[in-house]
């Protein structure tokens, strides 16, 4: 892929990251009754909401279209001439193709799955910090005295303080956990705010005390929807390249050595080294996927596609009929003698 495609499907990435994060914030500011939009607060979110979906997507075509460009007159550079045994397989060569298109579904609907998830921590924690400002506002407020401060020392957990107040002729003992930075004593006053529907609803003035069991099943699962779902959009993008590069180049029978990354931390998938009938030869390299594949070594495999847009497919054992379908990308161009590749 070149980089002016490259950088287009970066666009659409971050175009779709925006898209998610403010449509979370606008769909909390409608249904948050307490908050008040502003005069063209609302048509400047919904300009951005379309702005940032357009960008997505006009990205995402337009990557598309400049690598079809590029690969309609470099096949060559890729795969060698369609051979008497490139259509011979104990499988049905044109049913992969059509696979690929369900691989591709799979894959958007993996992002869709990230992209919920992202809006809906989002609205919930927007929520649960708008039920503190409620009680704040609407609650009860009684004087409260600091007994003990809890600050951990490996810095994990939450800082807080234990509380007594009295609510409704009883005296309670809450724990509020910290966050506005400032420092209590034991025998400190504060102004306890509580639910006189349920008292141990408790919250001070200065201190929201979040349920730091909703933060952690909030936050968790948006932190990795955050980090998954670039990953996931550019998966399900690739896909449908590889699908219609495959489509018009079609397989080509080939011998494949699957070699591993040597390196510790695996910066790269493993290197794929292959030989085609006609004795010229390539080297792959795995995208990152969950369809990988073992260390093989001149094990019967067809490749198709061109560049970055390749799929190799593998055998899938002995009880398993239907081969393996793996993204890969060239290392560079093939060559004519496939010894050289392993020299």
């Amino acid at each position: 892929m070149r980089w002016t495609a490259r950088w287009w499907l970066v666009a659409a990435v971050l175009g779709m990251l925006v898209f998610a994060v403010l449509l979370a914030g606008t769909a909390w500011s409608l249904l948050y009754p307490r908050y008040v939009l502003e005069d063209g607060e609302l048509a400047a979110d919904i300009a951005i909401l379309a702005g940032s979906l357009s960008l997505a997507v006009f990205g995402i075509s337009r990557a598309g279209r400049l690598e079809r460009r590029v690969s309609v007159r470099e096949d060559g550079r890729w795969l060698p001439p369609r051979g008497k045994y490139d259509g011979k397989a104990a499988f049905d060569l044109d049913a992969e193709i059509r696979r690929l298109r369900g691989t591709g579904l799979r894959a958007w609907g993996f992002a869709g799955c990230r992209l919920v998830v992202l809006v809906g921590c989002v609205v919930g924690i927007n929520r649960m910090e708008s039920s503190a400002e409620t009680l704040l506002a609407t609650g009860a407020r009684t004087a409260g005295e600091v007994l003990s401060v809890d600050d951990p020392l490996d810095r994990r957990g939450a800082s807080s303080m234990r509380v007594r107040y009295v609510a409704g002729g009883t005296s309670r003992i809450a724990e509020i956990v910290r966050k506005s930075g400032r420092n209590y004593s034991p025998g400190e006053s504060v102004t306890v705010v509580y639910d006189p529907a349920d008292p141990d609803d408790v919250r001070t003035t200065e201190e929201q005390n979040d349920n730091q069991a909703l933060v952690g099943i909030y936050l968790v699962p948006m932190l990795l929807a955050l980090l998954g779902l670039p990953s996931a959009a550019v998966a399900a993008v690739g896909w449908r390249r590889r699908r219609r590069e495959v489509r018009r180049t079609g397989w080509r029978a080939a011998a494949v050595t699957v070699v591993p990354d040597p390196a510790p931390r695996k910066t790269r998938g493993p290197d794929i080294l292959v030989r085609y009938r006609d004795g010229s030869g390539i080297c792959l390299s795995q995208t990152w996927s969950t369809r990988g594949c073992a260390v093989l070594k001149d094990a019967p495999a067809w490749v198709g596609g061109t560049g970055r847009d390749m799929v190799v497919l593998f055998p899938h054992g002995r009880w398993r009929r239907r081969p393996n379908a793996m993204p890969a990308v060239a290392q560079g161009e093939r060559v004519q003698r496939w010894f050289t590749l392993v020299r």
